[in-house]
């Protein structure tokens, strides 16, 4: 069955009858492309060794300095050399849910040592003098902490936040100062702060002279809770039930719990701050766009058991929606079909309408200089309506034509869908397979991001000579001097932080007196990267080829496992007669034959991957060049390893259904598709039509379904659950179920895909005699025209 005698010639002999073809389930396969397998081999050899080397060699604390709120990384630049942790003013602002979106608001500063012992100003200010007040002071810098003179000096500083109002006896957990709370610390918490805090006023209640460790500790709490968020029990409000957990059993056990610790994983994170200022952008000030993200985050936290039960729900619905395929293919297709050309004629006599209607009207253009008024002007002109009616027009001739023209092959993409379907249901384990790659992707994930940041601080800190910025965001003009071994440091130049903050200073004059050095302040050496040698470079774009690799070899993998189960389902007469455990064997079948050339479709997709990756990274670093020729040039190579790659993913698919089919190498089996293919050419783009469209209906329809049901539900039970927004959780299910049915969906089309090919070749080596049946369903046959000729105890049961 050619589309035409000039394919058949140019593309090949259709296939002949074969008695000895059975197709997956032949026993005479042999290992294909066993040189690729071993290159494959060699290639994931050295990328262990570059991992232990990383490993062995490589520091994350490098990368995991802390960095205050002056920008300065903690034990690194000049001025904190000696001061290796970061400690924070008011640890309870980074107990928020949302501090790994919008960072931590407190200010931070590097410590030589974390605070050995509980500090509390309210407490301590009327039982200890200035000496040991002072002493006991953690400040912005030396510079705030030594122009303090009296205990009124040390109250106005910390009004004005220059120094910690209060802090808990901390120790360092990857070089953050961290509380330790002591076991007795939620006895002495006032009974009325644990249920959700109170005002200033009632604070003052609270007894002012504790004495031991816990009782310091409960007193820092109690000061704390009415001003940053509560640690022990969430705030009530009008849309949440209160905490029925007894307040103090609540307080021991999140003490307990490493909470704080899990939080302040994330509160140094750049990025995360970036993300979480860009709600400003769409909301009102700061704290407006903070108080969303709370309660977004609230949202989160109170409708998880909602969001799984819709996703539950949703992978159920798929299941149940694929089985129902086989009836409801058809109809949605043509429903859709007939629905897109009515549509197209309702546009054009809306079009045509307008053009009728302005064509008549005298109008005087709109003169305003603002979109509003150019919108305008195009919707009052009736040559826009002309040329729209004259497009929707000629997009309804071309899809009228395409129907009437494609109408059969319409209906056999019709039937194999639900040919598809039917393979689905009979070996659902598929469905759940795409689990089995996710987990080894996200492996290969975890192990290049690692081996990636351990290579990554291999190599010598860069430091340069910078001027610090102000709240504004205006740089400082200090007057930074340095003679001796910094003599030629300047702004923007590599420094050393050593010589810096030895040789470096400012000059002031104190009542006349003559001038003292004094360190620079505003302008410091600060950490710029690490300098990696060029072994390194090399090491690390290794790494990048690996992943890339290895996650193409995954997806490969996966991918001919599928084919190998729905080719078998296909090529085994009668349906019936499906061996159990088909997934399991077209597994082994794949890992111990095909492994080889799963190896070798990867490693083609991983380099024109990489080449792409290279041109982009080209791409920008050109950018300040603003050549033109340069990017045309760029544009187009981009554009066109683009589409290379495209036709590789189609070519390499085909291919490893051939090869589970057959059990040839790479080159044969893309040979072999693509001839076959191009010999139903017209077959194979309607089929790749028809099922993409259907396929984006149905996804759609079910991620709309999931998304509406649970909107309907929260809008119409306030009594099982209250949220400030709706939308939150229902954005989540809609996200998860487009999701889920897009794996579901993977799995189906890779089915249909299979069975197009099979399909194909049974038209070509069959011809329905006894000796030489089809294996395609009945439908499919009375489509064509054909049918086979059997006798009855030969017939298969359906």
């Amino acid at each position: 069955m050619t589309e035409s005698v000039e394919l058949m010639n140019k593309y090949g002999e259709p296939l002949r009858y074969d008695r000895n073809f059975t197709g997956p389930r032949q026993r005479d396969r042999s290992c294909t492309d066993v040189p690729c397998l071993l290159l494959f081999a060699l290639f994931l050899a050295g990328w262990g060794f570059i991992a232990q080397f990383a490993i062995k060699t490589g520091d994350l604390n490098k990368l995991l300095v802390p960095t205050d709120s002056f920008n300065r990384k903690c034990g690194m630049d000049s001025g904190v050399i000696n001061k290796q942790n970061l400690f924070f003013f008011d640890l309870n602002q980074c107990i928020d849910p949302i501090v790994p979106l919008t960072g931590c608001p407190t200010p931070q500063v590097c410590v030589e040592t974390c605070p050995s012992q509980t500090f509390v100003w309210d407490t301590m200010k009327d039982q200890l003098s200035f000496a040991e007040l002072h002493s006991l002071l953690i400040c912005l810098s030396e510079e705030h902490k030594a122009q303090i003179r009296t205990k009124e000096d040390i109250g106005n500083a910390i009004k004005l936040n220059q120094c910690a109002r209060w802090y808990i006896k901390s120790a360092p957990f990857l070089k953050r100062c961290l509380f330790e709370f002591s076991q007795g610390v939620c006895d002495f918490i006032p009974s009325f702060l644990l249920q959700g805090g109170r005002s200033r006023r009632e604070l003052n209640l609270v007894p002012g002279n504790a004495t031991s460790e816990a009782q310091l500790q409960a007193q820092v709490l109690a000061l704390s809770m009415a001003e940053a968020q509560p640690l022990v029990v969430p705030q009530a409000n009008n849309k949440q039930k209160p905490v029925e957990e007894e307040p103090i059993i609540q307080c021991k056990r999140r003490l307990n719990e490493a909470v704080i610790k899990e939080k302040m994983m994330q509160t140094d994170t750049r990025l995360a701050k970036l993300v979480g200022n860009m709600v400003a952008h769409f909301y009102n000030g700061t704290h407006d766009a903070q108080r969303l993200g709370e309660e977004i985050v609230e949202d989160l936290v109170n409708s998880w058991s909602i969001v799984l039960v819709a996703c539950f729900c949703t992978l159920v619905a798929s299941l149940i929606y694929i089985a129902l395929m086989r009836w409801l293919s058809a109809p949605i297709l043509w429903f859709s079909i007939f629905g897109v050309l009515i549509g197209l004629l309702a546009a054009i006599y809306y079009t045509v309408d307008r053009y009728i209607f302005w064509e008549k009207t005298a109008t005087v253009p709109m003169h305003g200089l603002n979109l509003h008024s150019t919108v305008k002007n195009v919707l009052h002109n009736k040559s826009t309506w002309l040329y729209l009616s004259i497009f929707l027009s000629g997009c309804f001739v071309v899809i009228l034509l395409l129907v009437i023209v494609l109408r059969k092959r319409i209906r056999i993409a019709i039937a194999l869908t639900k040919e598809g379907s039917k393979a689905v249901s009979s070996v659902i384990s598929t469905v759940f397979f795409p689990i089995f790659s996710w987990i080894l992707f996200m492996a290969a994930i975890i192990f290049a991001i690692g081996v990636g940041l351990y290579l990554g601080s291999i190599g010598d800190n860069s430091f340069k000579m910078v001027r610090q910025l102000t709240e504004k965001g205006e740089v400082t003009t200090e007057d930074c001097v340095c003679d001796g071994a910094a003599i030629n440091y300047t702004v923007g130049a590599s420094c050393d932080p050593k010589v810096f903050q030895q040789n470096c200073y400012t000059r002031q004059t104190v009542f006349f007196q003559l001038s003292q050095r004094v360190a620079c302040s505003q302008t410091t050496c600060s950490f710029d990267t690490i300098i990696n040698k060029p072994l390194i470079k090399w090491a690390i774009f290794y790494n990048v080829f690996g992943f890339l690799w290895l996650s193409f070899f995954i997806s490969a993998f996966s991918y001919m496992v599928l084919a190998s189960t729905f080719a078998r389902w296909y090529w085994t007469f009668k349906k019936r007669d499906v061996p159990y455990f088909t997934l399991t064997r077209a597994f082994c079948q794949t890992a111990f034959y095909h492994l080889g050339t799963v190896a070798f479709g990867s490693l083609i997709l991983a380099i024109v991957r990489l080449i792409r990756l290279v041109l982009e990274y080209i791409h920008e670093k050109l950018k300040k060049y603003d050549n033109a020729v340069t990017r045309a040039i760029l544009c187009c190579m981009r554009c066109f390893f683009w589409l290379l790659e495209t036709f590789l993913k189609f070519l390499n698919r085909n291919a490893y259904i051939m090869c589970a089919i057959h059990g040839k190498n790479f080159c044969s089996s893309a040979a072999d598709s693509f001839n076959l293919i191009m010999r139903n050419f017209l077959r194979v783009v309607t089929l790749d039509q028809v099922t993409d469209f259907l396929f984006f209906l149905s996804k759609l329809l079910l991620t709309a379904g999931a998304g509406v049901s649970t909107y309907y539900f929260l809008d119409n039970n306030p009594a099982i659950i209250q949220l400030h927004y709706n939308e939150v959780p229902t954005t989540v299910v809609v996200i998860a179920a487009f999701l889920i049915t897009s794996v579901f969906f993977g799995v189906y089309s890779t089915a249909v895909d299979t069975l197009f090919l099979c399909f194909l070749e049974d038209c070509e080596r069959n011809d329905g005699s006894p000796e030489k049946p089809y294996f395609m369903s009945k439908q499919l046959m009375k489509i064509l025209g054909k049918k086979n000729n059997l006798p009855p105890r030969q017939r298969r049961g359906k």
